[in-house]
């Protein structure tokens, strides 16, 4: 069995993975902004694809 054989991983994450960690939040944060900077238009859009007609 793999479980019964398992160590402690003594593992860390360095400088480089946490930075890109960091900035794929602050990039997935702006870009939600961004996105809805005016959620009304958006919502207005969304309806507006829905009213058409389906024929």
């Amino acid at each position: 069995m793999l479980w019964a054989t398992l160590s402690p991983a003594y593992a860390y994450i360095d400088g480089g993975s946490a930075h890109l960690l960091i900035q794929g939040l602050i990039a997935a944060a702006v870009g939600a902004l961004y996105y809805l900077r005016n959620p009304k238009e958006i919502w207005n859009a969304i309806k507006r694809r829905w009213k058409r007609d389906r024929s």
